[in-house]
């Protein structure tokens, strides 16, 4: 089994992964998760990654680590750090050896859903009922608001991505075909090419820890 470290994405804490925890666990694992220095507005992808990095206990050699959303644009950074088995990309975005993220959007129209570029769901429900968590009932979306914090990673978005070779560990990346922030056009094509893998896909929108967790669980499982 193993111990799955989980990374939170730009709008929510690490309480959104309370209700996949326990179906982990459930499954034999180990988890953890952290708070991101979401905060610190010139805060870089390395200082992300070396925040997720100390949350992975130092004698351990079979982490999975999991992002979700726009933290994976510091997952690559993460292998550099501590021992890593494998990365999973959650509906997250995939940075580019020689672009920052900033880049990559103005070049690539189609990355994004452009209703949701510009926005913060953090200050209005109504968006993050319509993005986030369109396929979630509304006790658990009411639930979900409350774990709604915004990621003010300025600098990590117009850096240049700091890596000159992609780690050596291999990826996954795991789509959401009703995903209503990131294309899921754009997620399957950009795994085939930046990590060569096929994307698995799940039903639902973009954050299936919340509206779909056993199947994620299953998902997440089948890695180990």
């Amino acid at each position: 089994m193993s111990l799955f470290c989980l990374v939170h994405g730009s709008t929510q804490n690490a309480a959104c992964w309370d209700l996949l925890v326990p179906k982990l666990e459930r499954r034999g694992h180990d988890v953890v998760r952290m708070n991101l220095p979401t905060n610190e507005s010139e805060a870089s992808a390395t200082r992300y990654a070396e925040v997720v990095a100390a949350s992975i206990p130092r004698d351990c050699d079979d982490a999975i680590v999991v992002a979700h959303s726009a933290s994976g644009l510091f997952l690559p950074l993460v292998p550099q750090r501590c021992l890593v088995r494998r990365l999973v990309f959650l509906a997250a975005v995939i940075p580019q050896i020689g672009k920052s993220l900033r880049d990559q959007v103005n070049e690539d129209k189609n990355m994004f859903n452009p209703e949701w570029l510009g926005k913060d769901p953090t200050k209005d429900d109504e968006l993050a009922r319509t993005f986030l968590f369109h396929d979630c009932s509304p006790k658990l979306t009411n639930w979900a608001l409350s774990t709604m914090s915004l990621m003010l990673a300025r600098r990590a978005i117009l850096e240049v991505c700091p890596l000159s070779t992609w780690p050596a560990v291999p990826s996954s990346y795991i789509l959401c075909l009703d995903d209503k922030t990131i294309q899921p056009e754009w997620s399957r094509r950009a795994a085939r090419e930046r990590l060569g893998v096929d994307s698995m896909e799940l039903p639902g929108g973009h954050c299936p820890y919340i509206s779909r967790p056993s199947d994620l669980a299953d998902v997440l499982s089948a890695l180990d």
